[in-house]
């Protein structure tokens, strides 16, 4: 299992609670209890198309958060490297050397 960014810091519990339902009846929040109603009634009357949307733009968001943080981390790394790498985090070892193996390259990225 890998262990990620918040066990290395020291923050206890399985993973931090930043605005989300740890249990689905006690919110952990700094929203007002008001604004949350609104919210989910708000999501309660939304499309089911509207919310996969947000779904789809959530998750792009942190891609390129994360692409971020690889640029970042590998300054001279092209856009394929880039992608290569963040597609190899996100997959994991296994996965993106099925994948990638199959689409002409050797299961490595190239940047340490």
């Amino acid at each position: 299992m890998v262990e990620h960014g918040f066990r290395k810091a020291g923050v206890l519990g399985s993973s931090p609670i930043i605005g989300f339902m740890a249990e689905p009846h006690k919110i952990q929040t700094d929203t007002p209890r008001e604004v949350l109603e609104i919210q989910y009634d708000l999501y309660r009357k939304m499309s089911p198309t509207k919310k996969i949307e947000l779904v789809f733009d959530a998750y792009r968001t942190g891609q390129l958060l994360a692409m971020a943080g690889i640029r970042m981390r590998h300054p001279n790394a092209s856009e394929k490297e880039v992608k290569q790498i963040w597609a190899k985090e996100h997959l994991g070892e296994e996965l993106y050397c099925k994948v990638y193996r199959n689409k002409g390259y050797d299961g490595d990225p190239g940047v340490k």
